[in-house]
This record gives C-alpha cells, structure tokens and sequence, in this order.
C-alpha cells in the first residue's frame, strides 16, 4: 500500500484512472444491468444514457481508499456513504419511494454522528455576539443539515458535467481547509473522491470529440456526492482544534443550496410538492436565456469557484463570521427574488 499523504499525486491519479476504467466497463454492462436511463418527459437527451457513473466513482473511492491505506481510519465515513450509493444503485435500477431513500439517508446522517462524531454543535458567531450552540438540537439539525445537501445535489444534476464539476470544485476547496487545518484524512478523503468524479467526468462532460454525455451519474453519484459534500462541511467546522466556521463552509456548496431552496420555496407558492420535478432550475433559466450549454456550465463552475473563495480566503483572512453571513443571507433573498421574476417573465412571454 502507497500512504496518501506521501504520494498525493498518486493517489488522485488511481482514483481518475479506477474511476474512467469503472465507468467504460460499467458502460457495456448497463443495458444487462438495468442501469439505463431512456429518453422521455422532461429529459433532455434522445437516447438511452447508461446510469453508471455513481457506481464508478464508488468502486474508485473504495479501491483507492483500500491502495493507501486510509480505509481503516476513514470506514466511517466509507461506511455511510456506501449505505447511501446503495439505496442509489437501487433508484437507479427500479425506482425506490422516496420514503424509502429518505429514511436511507437519515440512517447515514445517524452512522456520522454515531459512528464518527460528526455532529453540528454549532452554527458559530452569526450575529457577533457569541457562538450559537444548538445544544440538544445538535442531532436533528445534523440529520437536517446532510439530507438537505443530499437533496440539493441530487436536484440540480440536470445538465451534462454541471453535477460533477460542481463537487469537484467544493470538494477542492473542502480539501485545502483540510490542508490548512492539518486535518490528514480529510484532505486524503476529498481529493481522493474528487479524482473519482474526475475520472467520470471525462465520459460526462462535452467535447469536440464528445458532443453529448456518454454516462449519466445516476443517482447512486448524485446522492452520494451530496453526502460527502454535507459530510465534510460538517466535519471541517465542528470539534477541537476546527477554525473553519459553518458560514464559510456554506459559501463553498451555496449554489446548490440556493438553488434548492428557491426552487422548492417557488413550487411551494404555487400549491405543488417541491419535490415535483421541473425545468427551473438555474441552468435551465440560462439555457432558456440563449446561453449555449458550455456557457452555462462555465458560468455555473465560475460562480462556484467564486463562491468557494469567498468562503476559503474570509476565514484565511480571519473576516468576522458576521461579514460572512449577511451577504450571504440578503444573497439568497436578492438571488430569490430575481429568479421568480425572471421565470413569471419568461413564463407570461410564451
């Protein structure tokens, strides 16, 4: 076995290279699989997708874990996120009810907190009065908080390369809190799943030579790149020695979050379920705006990679953790606000 933190480099590369090995090999297996996704409805693609993504990127993160030896210390979190692939997988080949996968998810959450520690003690300094702990609302505002990033993740993986290339980038950032908070494992853990992704992504993103997505995440990826990404957010900020503060850890993933609650606030406001699928998503208001799917994507990767600086280098920079939160509070809100325009005009326009 190769340690990690000897050979960073090496072991992303076994991590892209299982993963884009996995995910060929998955490709020719998914018709006999199930693991297929037809065209139809809202779906934007003319044929059949395999749904394998999820699974390569799974068996790489397992596998290189495995090659350098951070299996054991990290078998929590392992753990857990297998237990979420799974009941992905499962989705993926026949539609699982959405108690099902919701209860599936809590007992994830319930293995971090049990199983690792992983708890969200505190909301830290918002107001500039003192930190805010949540005392015996700890475990169910952790249980909240990562099937909340579950869900928004797996609700706006809706464009080719846009789901991935968002978590490698948080992923990365996540990765040099990690770095710079001397925290080994963690920044072991995250490079090594963003390697996965990466290796995926080079069947997911369009090229020249690629014009469409080859393979799909599914959503074994979708769920459990959500659940990483709640995970990390949680355990960067939380326990002895963390300086990282929860606001900062939200810039990193605010995209998807605000676009979730948005989303599920405006179907709420209309008297429908805000889990009903639709096509508002922000990605789909660019597209519908006439920006070409790579300028969407480079637009949403930009705003990501912006959003994650902010976090990363305010709490370099030791800015108050108040100077983080409003402008990230009056952000959604503004954020909020213009999208529901935007979409009544587009919408009273056709």
């Amino acid at each position: 076995m190769v340690e990690a933190s000897q050979q960073p480099w090496l072991s992303i590369i076994a991590a892209v290279i299982i993963s884009a090995v996995g995910t060929l090999l998955f490709s020719q297996l998914a018709p006999s699989l199930g693991l297929v996704d037809h065209p139809g409805g809202r779906k934007a693609h003319l044929r059949a997708v395999p749904l394998v993504g999820g699974l390569a990127i799974f068996i790489a993160l397992i596998g290189t874990a495995w090659f350098t030896g951070i299996a054991r210390p990290a078998a929590p979190f392992l753990v857990a996120i297998t237990l979420v692939a799974a009941v992905g997988v499962w989705d993926d080949f026949a539609e699982v009810s959405p108690r099902v996968k919701l209860a599936i998810q809590i007992a994830a959450a319930c293995l971090m907190i049990w199983g690792a520690g992983v708890e969200l003690r505190s909301v830290g300094d918002l107001l500039g009065w003192r930190s805010i702990g949540l005392s015996a609302f700890a475990i169910p505002m952790t249980v909240f908080a990562v099937v909340g990033v579950i869900n928004a993740v797996n609700m706006m993986d809706g464009m080719d390369g846009l789901g991935g290339s968002i978590a490698v980038i948080a992923l990365a950032w996540y990765a040099a809190v990690a770095v710079t908070s001397g925290l080994t494992l963690q920044w072991e853990t995250a490079l090594i799943l963003a390697g996965a992704i990466a290796g995926f992504l080079l069947f997911n993103l369009r090229f020249p030579w690629q014009p469409h997505a080859r393979v799909f995440l599914g959503d074994a990826g979708s769920l459990m790149i959500g659940f990483a990404l709640g995970w990390f957010a949680i355990d960067l900020t939380q326990g002895p020695g963390r300086t990282f503060p929860p606001i900062a850890a939200l810039w990193v993933i605010v995209l998807p979050l605000a676009d979730c609650v948005s989303l599920m606030t405006r179907r709420l406001r209309a008297r429908r379920s805000p889990f009903e699928a639709d096509r508002q998503h922000i990605h789909h208001y660019l597209l519908s705006r006439g920006f070409t799917h790579s300028q969407t994507l480079g637009i949403l990767v930009l705003l990501s990679s912006a959003f994650g600086a902010v976090g990363y280098f305010g709490w370099r920079m030791g800015v108050p953790e108040p100077v983080l939160f409003w402008p990230f509070f009056f952000g959604y809100f503004a954020y909020h606000f213009w999208i529901t325009r935007e979409w009544k005009r587009l919408e009273a326009a056709t």
